[in-house]
């Protein structure tokens, strides 16, 4: 709950039953979601969250296939049972590609994300990778957004447009 109110306190909510549901959403996190959230109205935050989460994964996949160490602790694994663990039918199948395979895959998925990131100015797209993987202080949340919002068009199969800040509403 002090995590919570701490968080309310951050996006200028009051500490009351609705602050503090909308504080719980995942977005207010990191600094990347906490910029997000600020800038586009409610409808568009869970498509640009989506970006934020796809982003994260695909460098998380892309330096394992490396062989580099990670690049956040990962200490709530500690919590995990250790005894087995049932399979449901909502469980994703399992992923019975060779090393190889994955590692392709890993690379392809960076290589495109880093072509969707190539559809807005080159320090839109450098700040939003500092800022989503590694979660850096937002210095211009414009850009973050415009380039949030080209990996967006990506992983929908969107037709790509460049994204400069003449696109920027107002």
């Amino acid at each position: 709950m002090a995590t919570l109110k701490t968080r309310c306190r951050q996006i200028g909510q009051q500490a009351t039953e609705d602050g503090i549901r909308e504080a719980r959403a995942p977005w207010y996190g990191c600094n990347a979601g906490r910029a997000m959230a600020a800038a586009v109205s409610a409808s568009d935050r869970a498509d640009l969250w989506d970006a934020i989460c796809h982003m994260r994964k695909t460098v998380a996949r892309y330096d394992a296939a490396l062989g580099a160490p990670r690049r956040h602790a990962v200490c709530l694994r500690l919590l995990a049972p250790q005894e087995a663990m049932e399979a449901t039918a909502d469980s994703p199948p399992p992923d019975d590609r060779s090393d190889v395979e994955r590692q392709d895959a890993a690379v392809k998925a960076w290589m495109t994300m880093h072509g969707w990131l190539g559809w807005v100015d080159k320090q839109a797209a450098s700040q939003a990778l500092r800022v989503v993987v590694d979660d850096e202080r937002v210095t211009d949340a414009d850009g973050l957004i415009l380039a949030l919002r080209c990996v967006s068009d990506g992983i929908k199969g969107n037709r790509m447009k460049f994204r400069g800040r003449e696109s920027l509403p107002g």
